[in-house]
């Protein structure tokens, strides 16, 4: 049986190689290298490489399967290092729900096809651990402005909340707040390059660090409409003592004719909310 799922995930991932554009970005200057994506498209693969001593050499890439109706049929990562499957998810639709595996699902908003709820597990791998749901808040322009975690045992009664701050367009602070005793869990500072405009860019939820791999290729709203420079993330301990922070730059940006980012060079530390290492991040896309 293991050898059977090896096989069907080699597959599923050979499926994606296969149908991905792949782009020699080495010698291309900024908007200036004649490519056009297209029209209307999105992310479906982002590959991650480092340079040591001069060589290139790949970390890693995570990968979603989209269909001609731009369904997500399947979620794979791969670890190019060790040549191994670290995650793969083929979601299943019912309605206004799309089951992630056979415990957790997002909800579905059916007018403007947003996710509105997530109802997850604390402890993914034990289906017995408590169960929590997420429910996500948008404003008029369509930006994620909220989300509020309660336990479903308990529901309507959030012990977390996350609040998103936007400024001209572009998302700028977050903070991650424990309900019973209003101490700080995150927070987090964007700032922004005021002229580079890409098409349909990452999601930058600084705190999602329990679905990252799904963010990315499905509708949390309205994306940032500037390309991100810095990112700093502050972990807390009870009472506001911070504890860690990680901190990212974005640099040199490859820029397809229609302003998608073919690539872009993300130094320092790893952010839990981009299902990537830090390095060279290059980008695919799926057109309707």
């Amino acid at each position: 049986m293991k050898r059977e799922k090896w096989i069907l995930g080699m597959g599923i991932l050979l499926f994606f190689i296969s149908c991905s554009k792949e782009y020699s970005l080495e010698n291309s200057l900024n908007n200036n290298n004649g490519l056009i994506i297209g029209t209307d498209c999105r992310i479906s693969k982002i590959a991650y490489s480092d340079t040591v001593n001069g060589l290139t050499f790949g970390i890693g890439s995570i990968a979603a399967g989209i269909n001609t109706l731009d369904v997500v049929t399947g979620i794979t990562k791969f670890d190019s290092l060790s040549s191994t499957i670290d995650f793969i998810s083929s979601p299943i639709y019912a309605n206004d729900t799309v089951y992630i595996n056979a415990d957790e699902y997002y909800l579905v908003d059916a007018p403007n096809n947003r996710i509105r709820q997530l109802h997850g597990l604390t402890d993914p791998t034990d289906p017995f651990s408590p169960q929590f749901e997420v429910n996500y808040f948008y404003d008029g322009i369509g930006y994620l402005t909220s989300k509020f975690y309660s336990f479903t045992s308990n529901p309507g009664f959030p012990y977390r909340i996350v609040n998103y701050t936007y400024t001209t367009g572009k998302l700028t602070h977050m903070s991650r707040i424990e309900v019973m005793t209003g101490d700080l869990e995150m927070d987090a500072d964007i700032s922004y390059y005021n002229n580079i405009l890409p098409t349909r860019f990452l999601y930058l939820f600084p705190d999602e660090k329990e679905y990252p791999y799904f963010t990315q290729f499905y509708n949390f709203g309205t994306r940032p409409s500037n390309a991100p420079k810095d990112i700093t993330v502050r972990y807390y301990d009870p009472g506001n003592v911070l504890r860690d922070s990680t901190v990212s730059s974005f640099s040199n940006y490859i820029m397809s004719r229609d302003n998608y980012v073919l690539s872009v060079q993300m130094s320092g530390d790893d952010q839990i909310s981009i299902p990537a290492s830090a390095g060279k991040l290059s980008f695919s896309y799926k057109c309707k």
